[in-house]
């Protein structure tokens, strides 16, 4: 998605100054109260499981019982808790852009997820498809920030986040139904299956989703469904899984205000619609595997997918009717060896490879537009070393191989093709002190590469994004209570961005002037009693252009538009009493610079909001959960992406786009 009509779609806010997302849930059982474990064991830092103490990054690992505790609904609700992270989206779905340290609307593309490791990111500019995983299905969620381009690739300058869901071999076998109901005529029905023997396990889902949201012309139909496969045996396991989905939605684009002329949309109406045919359709299909064996010394893992994504979109404007028709096919596969060797010391390397094609056909009435094909190769080796007595030292490198291919259809002339090769590399040192406390500190380079939306929608090609990073951080592990604080700054060469006035006004991705991300990141949690616990987050981030012009405007040093300075997250957690949960959570987003102003001097900015949600969680008899959810409890209205009209100045007409108000959720869910 590329075009500005498509990019707006999967554009949203940002959060700021001081904020706080006050997460009140009570847990079934006290003992579901998540315990305090000084080493948990991860597998999405190096690829591989291995304990979080010998990570040099700041480190976040969400449990299933911080889930069930929290007034969260879906997997994006949950990371929009954590720290460094904003989640928002202006299409009215819950599939908006997850994004990590700063990248605003290009957080889907500089932040990897994973569920099981597998990449949700499809090859364009479309958000990750996550609303199809329950909550109840995952067993945690780990956050890795800003380290992953040794062991994944382009794409995780950000970071990396892997959603992790319960085993296959897991104790109990299982048939789970919820039932939802709520605001704006939502109806949801989830289904899932777990069944295992000894050595094979099948487990399955189902869900359907219809509601109409808040807006004009943005009802959605969602309907997704899966199968896994699991077979164990002496040395290992293989895992097998085939995924499908459709989405229907409506697009209501934006709500208009323009001063000189009195207009305010956003005022006057915001549920209304200045585009009330346009949609878009979406489907969804992968299939995998995934092997690990042990062979010799070590671990072997190796994996293969296809994936293929179809995209329609309609848009009817004053120039007439405007289709954009896409169809994706994407072929990964991976190899790679863990041998581990003295007091947790191990080395891992392996090899990646992606092939993508894409389809573009456009117009009044649909015509071949485009052609994009890239293949793209890569080596990598990193070893994590035990120096001294307990100093950890992480090296790693990959090199990669990148063939892109854009071929014009439509007699413009916008072929295009290149080869080239790209590195990217990591050192980093974490040292325990005793007493729970730890340092570490990293210096690396990463990339990312442009996906076949952004190669389609150019003026002339793009070069690859690189950034040198660097991070420190400490934190502190105690029985009941946890901190952790990390201070990080990137800076980025041909960021690569969607500029609205790029291409004659028309629209085009191209390479930024020399940009910079900076931030720093405190997290903590305290549990008063195993049933009442305390967290929270703070966040500040500065990103700005190094140097450059917009429009001959000299913009060294100005805020990159889209991203806020702030974000913060407070949690309470409350078992009221055995099977009773309460919860409330508040959330502040400060205000940010509208889309479009590089040059900041428009003197409208998308203001600076508050949310308050709450949530109440019963058991009603053994195998019986009942739950009410309100969002944004006092139906305050805000808009969660904002981008100003053309031309230069402090003045002028802008867009933005309302998110929903109050909203009532109630399920009931049955477990056997």
């Amino acid at each position: 998605m590329s075009s500005l009509f498509q990019r707006s779609f999967f554009r949203n806010n940002r959060l700021t100054p001081l904020a706080a997302c006050l997460a009140v849930l009570g847990s079934a059982h006290a003992a579901d109260v998540p315990a305090y474990t000084l080493d948990p064991v991860i597998v999405t830092a190096a690829r591989v499981p291995g304990p979080e103490s010998t990570v040099p990054a700041s480190v976040t690992v969400i449990t299933a019982a911080d889930i069930a505790q929290s007034t969260a609904t879906t997997v994006q609700d949950v990371l929009s808790g954590a720290a460094g992270v904003h989640f928002f989206s202006s299409n009215g779905t819950p599939d908006g852009i997850v994004d990590l340290r700063g990248f605003g609307m290009n957080g889907s593309s500089n932040t990897l997820i994973l569920v099981d490791g597998v990449q949700q990111n499809s090859n364009d500019l479309s958000a990750p498809n996550l609303s199809f995983l329950p909550l109840s299905a995952i067993e945690r969620i780990e956050i890795v920030r800003g380290s992953g381009s040794v062991q994944y690739g382009g794409g995780t300058t950000g970071g990396v986040i892997n959603i992790i869901t319960s085993g296959a071999f897991r104790a109990a076998d299982m048939v789970e139904a919820t039932g939802t109901l709520g605001s704006f005529s939502l109806r949801q029905l989830d289904v899932a299956l777990h069944k295992a023997t000894g050595s094979v396990a099948v487990d399955a889902y189902g869900q359907a989703m219809r509601t109409d949201h808040q807006r004009d012309n943005n009802a959605e139909e969602r309907n997704n469904l899966g199968v896994a496969l699991a077979w164990r045996h002496d040395g290992g396991n293989i895992n097998v899984y085939v995924r499908g989905g459709d989405q229907h939605l409506g697009l209501p684009g934006s709500r208009k205000v323009d001063p000189a002329t009195g207009l305010n949309e956003y005022a006057n109406d915001p549920d209304g619609t200045s585009t009330p045919k346009d949609y878009s359709d979406v489907q969804n299909r992968s299939a995998g595997f995934q092997l690990v064996q042990a062979a010799g010394p070590g671990m072997l893992y190796v994996e293969g997918a296809v994936r293929g994504k179809d995209t329609d979109s309609y848009y009817n404007s004053i120039y007439g009717d405007y289709y954009d028709q896409r169809e994706l096919t994407e072929k990964t596969a991976a190899i790679r060896y863990q041998l581990p060797f003295g007091d947790g010391q191990q080395i891992v390397a392996g090899f990646d490879w992606l092939g993508s094609n894409m389809d573009v056909g456009q117009g009044a009435v649909p015509v071949a537009a485009m052609q994009t094909a890239q293949r793209h190769r890569a080596v990598f080796a990193e070893a994590n070393l035990l120096a001294f007595s307990e100093t950890r030292i992480t090296l790693g490198a990959r090199h990669a191989w990148l063939n892109d291919e854009v071929t014009d259809l439509s007699g413009y002339g916008f072929s295009s093709g290149s080869d080239r090769g790209l590195n990217a590399w990591q050192l980093g040192i974490r040292q325990p002190f005793g007493s729970g406390f730890s340092a570490y500190a990293r210096v690396g380079r990463s990339f990312r590469l442009a996906n076949a939306d952004e190669l389609v929608y150019t003026m002339v090609p793009l070069q690859p994004q690189t950034s040198k990073d660097q991070e420190i951080g400490v934190g502190w592990d105690g029985n009941n209570a946890s901190a952790q604080l990390a201070v990080y700054r990137y800076d980025l060469e041909n960021e690569i961005y969607y500029s609205p006035l790029a291409n004659f006004g028309f629209g085009a991705n191209v390479n930024l002037d020399p940009t910079r991300r900076d931030g720093v990141e405190l997290s903590g949690r305290y549990a008063f009693t195993p049933a009442i616990v305390l967290s929270g987050n703070l966040t500040w981030q500065d990103a700005t252009f190094r140097r450059g012009n917009a429009s001959g405007v000299n913009i060294a040093g100005n805020t990159v538009p889209m991203v806020p300075a702030w974000l913060s997250n407070v949690a309470l957690a409350w078992q009221v009493v055995e099977g009773s949960q309460l919860a409330f959570n508040v959330q502040y987003v400060g205000e940010q610079r509208l889309d479009n102003d590089q040059a900041n001097q428009f003197g409208t900015k998308l203001p600076a909001y508050t949310l308050v949600g709450a949530r109440y969680t019963q058991r009603l008899a053994r195998n019986w959960d009942a739950s009410l959810v309100v969002d944004n409890l006092f139906d305050k209205q805000y808009a969660s992406y904002g981008i100003r009209a053309g031309s230069l100045g402090t003045t002028g007409a802008y867009s933005l786009y309302p998110a929903e108000g109050r909203n009532v959720m109630a399920s009931i869910s049955a477990h056997f």
